[in-house]
């Protein structure tokens, strides 16, 4: 993955419900409730297997976060991010 690529949509096969999903760059997307408050990110991570989509939450104001897990589909792993 490169830093300068250009952010894409992320590929997922229905809108989520009150969710904003915002491209960050190439393999990161940005998940938002409606009234802004960030969830987390959606990052695609490429290995052997194919891509993978891995659910991060921020923790807090900290300047972290804990990975949720990694999943098949990005609704997955948006949806791991609902809750």
């Amino acid at each position: 993955m490169d830093l300068l690529e250009l952010p894409a949509p992320l590929p997922l096969r229905a809108t989520p419900r009150g969710l904003d999903i915002v491209p960050r760059r190439g393999a990161l997307w940005r998940v938002a409730r409606k009234d802004g408050l960030v969830l987390g990110y959606v990052e695609r991570v490429d290995d052997d297997g194919g891509a993978r989509y891995r659910s991060k939450r921020m923790i807090g104001r900290a300047a972290g976060f804990t990975v949720i897990g990694d999943f098949g589909a990005p609704d997955d792993a948006v949806e791991a991010l609902r809750y």
